[in-house]
């Protein structure tokens, strides 16, 4: 093999070899080595660059010292060629016992519709919207006993500012927990937006919470924690 020829085949060859350095460096093993493949030259020339990306990071004296031990290091790499390959490792399982067989006790009885959903009702108990979200008031009360005026808290409502609850089939009544001095908590709207919808996101309010030391969020917002409120019902609510 010549040294043209080599060159040529490693550019049609890998595109791993095809540089100017690696055709060189093939065609000057190659001029020396006639009688090699052009596989065998291959990887001499990449055991070379692996020798030589080594030895630049070195110190001059490492290298030095390298240079004046060489034939040791001649020794060394003649020992680790020598060396048997390592057998893949098998992982062995041995069971300590039999294996168990077991059979759940299935589906039991499969009920229709109507079955389940009578046995889902039965289930349910009735409760008064005062009895979960604590006490309310509608715009006349509030104007009468808070001085919120009936635009006010229409704006506010407009904004998503406040809490309004659907009591019936369009009347809306305000618990009154989430006023303080004729306003709305700050940071309720932002709360309400993370969590997608008013009820849901006033029984979080009034709920203790873990990530807020227990506390529940709607005292936290009263003391002014609106980010770490807000910030927390993100992410119990992220992908809701």
């Amino acid at each position: 093999m010549t040294a043209a020829h080599a060159r040529r085949s490693t550019s049609q060859g890998s595109g791993k070899m095809a540089s100017p350095v690696a055709a060189d460096l093939i065609g000057m093993f190659a001029q020396r080595n006639p009688e090699s493949s052009k596989g065998e030259l291959s990887e001499v020339v990449k055991l070379v660059a692996e020798f030589s990306a080594t030895a630049t990071k070195l110190s001059p004296s490492a290298r030095k010292r390298l240079i004046a031990r060489k034939a040791q290091f001649k020794k060394f790499i003649a020992e680790i060629a020598a060396e048997p390959e390592a057998a893949p490792q098998v992982l062995k399982l041995v069971a300590k016992a039999p294996a168990e067989v077991s059979q759940g006790a299935g589906l039991g009885q499969v009920l229709s519709a109507e079955e389940g959903k009578a046995r889902i009702a039965s289930y349910a108990t009735p409760a008064k919207v005062e009895d979960w979200a604590g006490p309310l008031a509608g715009p006349t009360e509030l104007e009468r006993d808070f001085g919120v005026a009936r635009s006010t808290l229409h704006n506010w409502q407009k904004q998503g500012a406040v809490i309004g609850l659907l009591v019936g089939v369009r009347k809306h009544a305000f618990p009154t927990e989430q006023f303080v001095d004729g306003r709305p908590v700050s940071g309720l709207g932002p709360v309400v937006e993370a969590i997608g919808e008013p009820r849901t996101a006033w029984l979080w309010l009034r709920e203790p919470n873990p990530e807020l030391g227990g506390a529940a969020p709607l005292a936290r917002l009263k003391a002014g924690a609106t980010d770490k409120v807000v910030e927390v019902a993100r992410s119990n609510f992220a992908g809701a």
